[in-house]
């Protein structure tokens, strides 16, 4: 199990002193944090629409993360928010942003294609 940013400081501390990129469904946060393993916190805005939506954007961010967690660097603490309803969005989709947002950060290199 990876670790969790759960308390309501945790994601302030990020959202206020940290670096971010948006793009127009997602926005990554992101702040050293002086731990040696990356902590994650992944929330929806109410603009994503209901709950079923929401919790779907939740589960592709979740799992594209799966994917992406080996590659980030170790000791930061980073917060993913699904800004938009967007009804096409699929794990490819959302995948892609995320590398995009995750190179602009420099938390990523980027892959040949």
């Amino acid at each position: 199990m990876k670790p969790v940013l759960t308390k309501n400081k945790e994601f302030h501390r990020v959202y206020s002193k940290g670096k971010y990129a948006a793009s127009t469904t997602l926005v990554v946060y992101y702040i050293k944090n002086r731990l040696d393993y990356t902590r994650i916190g992944i929330t929806a805005s109410k603009k994503v629409g209901n709950a079923v939506k929401r919790n779907r954007m939740r589960r592709l961010i979740k799992e594209n993360i799966r994917q992406l967690f080996y590659k980030l660097p170790k000791g930061i603490d980073l917060v993913l928010v699904a800004r938009k309803s967007d009804s096409q969005a699929t794990f490819d989709t959302v995948g892609k942003e995320m590398r995009y947002l995750f190179y602009k950060l420099g938390l990523l290199e980027k892959e040949s294609q």
